[in-house]
């Protein structure tokens, strides 16, 4: 298989950490090697108490850690696949092995050079020395393994974990704990430490190999470096290997500890989350329970009542909206109406008009009286449909001017039967009767208003009762207010019309089919006038009986 390095930065660093190892080990081996036998015998040098091997594996050990550090800081960690990624640490491995065999067997070599030309009496065992070179790399590569790949393997576990630490809080409060937790056990270690170091330097024990095991003429280079990896470095590894232990011992538990107990806050967060995600993407109804009285649960009422009030807030824009589009349609109709009920009267003064023009001299007076009594009719219908429509406009946004009063009902409502009566049996064989209560109070209400709406409801009642009908106007006193009703025998309004009867320019389809003259505002009128009065005013009716039409007005203050 064939290994491929990703990029010329990752070439420099492979290079850049290949040296460093090399450059560790490599002083190492020259100095130490000549003096700590294995093949080589120096005249006058004490027995050896025990073997050379801990100098080496205590420098090996920091060798990797040392490379493995470096490689944190100057190789980009590689992204892919886990195969992807164990090819591209598979090079930076096998290099910094070789690198530091290298070193070891180039201080073997050194040594044995300076040995010959240095220490004539040395005598040396060449199997021995070469096997044991060899050894000595082996073990420097197997020592230094493990400090890299624990560095490495950090370095490379670091994305993941700041990932989830970053995504997730439950794993963020996680890792706060654990640092507080390594950074007090760090700080333990470090006491223990110097601890250790105090105690070897004032202690009489010795270790079994120490810079006393050198033979004479060893060199402060040799004796320092085994003073440092057998006085110092010995008892800080040890320490270091049993703080590494118990994090391994204690970590995995405590990781988990931290999991479960912050895990109950951490879901409140997460509900609230979920909540909020619904309500953005357009569930209102979105809320979460309310836990505890901490600042999270104030944190869940907060977005609970938020929620409530942005879920009133768009109905009311809802709503709103809803109304705006009525009004809009509405006013097409309107426009539409409107048209349609200028041009009738429009186009019939036209025509007479047109007609008398091109006959004048021709038309005799009777005819042409006739004609003009007709254009008198439409612009007079047509003078009343402009002035109801202003009447309309002007009560629908509240600047009607009202001339409220106490009112004789009584008096009103016989006054206007008795206008309207002669002109109904005339026209139709109508006849209309008034009935009033004795002694009703006064009602506050605009006169000249009052009699407008009662001679709507009179001419609409007269017109929608067939010959030999009956029309009643009558007015009573009921629960602190005045009733005024006008009941006709005539077709009534069929269910479907009842709830539109109200709109401006509708008609119901039996008025329609049989043509009406009336503009199609009476009842808008009628129900904007009365309710500026205060009043309200409601319809019952059932098809082919008649209709009932009842105003409700207050009682002025005065009578009550």
């Amino acid at each position: 298989m064939r290994l491929k390095l990703p990029s010329t930065t990752r070439r420099r660093g492979l290079l850049e950490v290949g040296i460093f190892a090399f450059t560790l080990t490599f002083p190492v081996a020259a100095v130490l090697r000549p003096v700590l036998g294995l093949g080589v015998s120096h005249p006058g040098a004490p027995p050896a108490a025990s073997d050379p091997w801990p100098v080496f594996g205590i420098t090996m050990v920091y060798t990797g850690l040392l490379s493995g550090l470096l490689s944190a800081v100057r190789l980009p960690r590689p992204s892919g696949s886990r195969w992807r990624i164990a090819r591209a640490e598979l090079p930076l491995f096998v290099m910094l092995q070789l690198a530091i065999g290298a070193g070891v067997l180039s201080g073997h070599l050194v040594a044995a050079f300076w040995i010959a030309f240095h220490d004539p009496a040395a005598t040396f065992d060449r199997p021995v020395y070469v096997v044991s070179a060899f050894a000595f790399a082996v073990a420097a590569m197997a020592n230094s393994s493990g400090g890299y790949l624990l560095c490495r393997a950090a370095v490379l576990a670091w994305p993941a974990w700041d990932r989830l630490r970053r995504t997730r809080l439950l794993w963020a409060l996680t890792h706060a704990q654990l640092v507080a937790g390594l950074t007090l056990a760090m700080g333990v270690a470090a006491l223990l430490m110097l601890l250790a170091a105090a105690a070897y330097f004032t202690s009489p024990y010795e270790p079994p190999f120490g810079p006393e095991s050198l033979p004479e003429g060893a060199g402060p280079a040799a004796t320092f470096l085994t003073w440092l990896t057998t006085r110092v470095l010995a008892p800080v590894t040890a320490i270091l290997g049993l703080g590494l232990a118990a994090l391994v011992l204690i970590l995995p538990p405590a990781a988990v500890i931290s999991y479960v107990a912050l895990r109950r806050t951490t879901r409140r967060l997460e509900e609230l989350a979920t909540a909020t995600s619904a309500l953005r993407a357009g569930d209102l109804a979105a809320r979460v329970p309310v836990n505890g009285e901490d600042e999270v649960a104030r944190l869940q009422a907060d977005f609970n009542a938020m929620a409530s009030e942005l879920e009133r807030t768009l109905n009311e824009l809802q709503e709103e909206r809803d109304a705006v589009a009525r009004l809009l349609q509405a006013r097409r109709e309107l426009v539409a109406a409107v048209s349609h009920e200028l041009r009738t009267p429009v186009s019939t003064v036209r025509g007479y008009l047109e007609s008398a023009l091109a006959h004048w001299n021709g038309i005799p007076p009777a005819t042409l009286r006739q004609d003009l009594e007709v254009m008198a009719s439409e612009i007079e219908r047509l003078q009343r449909l402009i002035e109801d429509l202003f009447t309309l406009s002007r009560a629908e946004i509240g600047r009607l001017p009202l001339a409220i009063q106490p009112t004789d009902v009584a008096a009103l409502v016989r006054r206007c039967a008795e206008a309207v009566a002669p002109l109904a049996w005339e026209r139709g064989r109508v006849e209309v009767l008034a009935e009033t209560q004795a002694a009703l109070p006064p009602a506050l209400v605009d006169p000249d208003r009052l009699e407008q709406v009662v001679r709507n409801l009179l001419a609409n009642a007269v017109r929608h009762t067939p010959p030999g009908g009956l029309v009643l106007l009558s007015a009573l006193a009921e629960d602190s207010a005045l009733i005024i009703q006008v009941k006709d025998t005539g077709e009534g309004i069929p269910s479907e019309d009842l709830a539109r009867i109200w709109d401006r320019f509708y008609r119901g389809g039996n008025a329609r089919e049989r043509d009406e003259s009336g503009t199609g505002l009476g009842l808008a009128l009628v129900k904007e006038l009365t309710e500026a009065m205060g009043g309200s005013v409601a319809v019952e009716s059932i098809p082919g009986e008649g209709s009932c039409f009842t105003l409700r007005l207050p009682v002025a203050r005065a009578a009550r």
